[in-house]
């Protein structure tokens, strides 16, 4: 069997085309096809013959050394023509001479225009003088435009130089207001934040109540000139009684039921407001929308608020 038939015959039976060779070696398919054929006329020599006969066995499961050994057997079985002289006389030297001379590859006769050389160097020297006149010309026109700029230069030198003192003056005292400017933003911004800081309210605990009937104290800073009042319940009705720190009950008394609408007193005339209420787990308290809490879990309990406009 001989190298074609025996890797096509290897190929098929592994289920394998042409393209699928030529997928994994890389080797174009009509090489392939023409080592399956034994036609290696059409291969780029006898080296990549042999590469390609060798990548395409060992892609189909061949020994490649197997593969190629009846065309190394086919080689060396082939020997080589030698040459047969027939016996003549040495030739002459003139003879030989002429032989070579026949042998020469004939001169390829100049075609084109004779003249063409002549032609190429007279445009060469042509524009060899164009860009020495424009070098000459643009040397000439800048000489005289910095000639120009130097003078203009040194005029305005020497007639303004008031001018130019006077705009330094300017410039400086431009920056100088800009700075200033700059900083006088930057103060009064930074005392904005601090009256807004300061007039903002601020309510702390002065002190805690404890025991059986606690009173807790409040203190509310910055209050503003209103101040308001506000009382619900949740979770259970809250009875309430609202005095001016001296009356007890006399701002206002009564039960407020869970859930209702919120009571709003305006104490905004008072210095100190108290607040008692009989069931403290169900009371709400805000004087101007700061929650009042109550710290302990008793029932009954009183809130003082002292405030400060």
């Amino acid at each position: 069997m001989d190298i074609g038939a025996k890797l096509r015959e290897a190929r098929e039976s592994k289920g394998m085309t042409l393209e699928d060779v030529q997928q994994r070696t890389k080797i174009q398919k009509r090489y392939l096809k023409a080592i399956e054929e034994n036609n290696h006329s059409v291969m780029p020599g006898e080296f990549y013959t042999r590469a390609f006969i060798k990548e395409y066995a060992q892609t189909v499961g061949l020994n490649p050394d197997e593969v190629l050994q009846p065309k190394e057997q086919q080689q060396q079985e082939t020997p080589a023509a030698v040459p047969v002289q027939e016996e003549s006389e040495a030739p002459s030297r003139q003879e030989r001479s002429r032989v070579r001379e026949n042998d020469r590859p004939p001169r390829k006769e100049r075609k084109g225009i004779p003249y063409l050389p002549s032609i190429i160097i007279g445009l060469i020297v042509l524009a060899a003088i164009i860009v020495v006149v424009l070098i000459y010309a643009g040397g000439s026109n800048n000489n005289n435009d910095n000639n120009s700029a130097n003078q203009q230069q040194n005029e305005d030198q020497v007639t303004s130089p008031e001018s130019e003192q006077e705009s330094g003056t300017d410039t400086a005292d431009e920056s100088a207001d800009s700075e200033e400017q700059a900083n006088d933003a930057a103060e009064e911004e930074e005392q904005a934040q601090q009256e807004e800081e300061q007039t903002e309210p601020k309510l702390s605990v002065d002190e805690e109540g404890t025991a059986s009937n606690p009173v807790t104290t409040y203190t509310l800073e910055n209050a503003g000139d209103e101040v308001t009042l506000k009382l619900s319940a949740e979770d259970g009705d809250a009875w309430l009684q609202v005095g001016d720190g001296n009356n007890a009950g006399n701002v206002y008394t009564g039960t407020i039921a869970a859930g209702s609408e919120a009571v709003e007193q305006d104490v905004s005339d008072l210095e100190t407001v108290s607040i008692k209420t009989g069931f403290a787990r169900a009371t709400k308290l805000e004087i101007n929308g700061q929650e009042l809490a109550f710290p302990i879990d008793n029932d009954v309990q009183t809130i003082t608020v002292n405030i400060k406009k």
